[in-house]
């Protein structure tokens, strides 16, 4: 038993021993030997960065919400010119209007109980029975 403390007593202390070396020596490059840690006075140079105003394209003068659909044409659909999803289902109007069909400003265009965007999520019609 004497035997096997004695050498965890070495195998711990040579592993404390190689610990210190290492990190000693590794991490304290800036450290003397008072303790004090020396930091350089060198000035790095910053660029001054300028921010300038963003200028809107003119696809969007006539759009407020930015959806794609003009204010004139969200008129006439009924559709909100301040929000790009009107029916709050998930999908914008501009999508619902040219590519999936459904109705901008019905939630569940079909009228089965899942709104358009969750019925497109899982792979299902928007606009009828069954998988797309």
């Amino acid at each position: 038993m004497k035997k096997y403390l004695t050498i965890l007593a070495i195998v711990l202390l040579l592993g404390t021993a190689i610990f210190l070396l290492f990190f000693r020596k590794g991490n304290n490059q800036n450290i003397s030997d008072n303790g004090s840690v020396d930091v350089s006075s060198e000035e790095v140079p910053v660029e001054e960065m300028v921010f300038e105003r963003a200028v809107l394209p003119s696809e969007f003068e006539h759009d407020q919400d930015r959806d794609g659909v003009s204010d004139e044409k969200e008129a006439e659909l009924g559709t909100s010119d301040l929000a790009i999803d009107t029916d709050g289902d998930g999908l914008r109007d501009v999508d619902e209007i040219n590519k999936w069909g459904t109705d901008p400003t019905k939630m569940d265009t079909d009228g089965d109980g899942f709104a358009d965007g969750v019925e497109l999520l899982n792979g299902y019609n928007p606009v009828g029975e069954g998988k797309l």
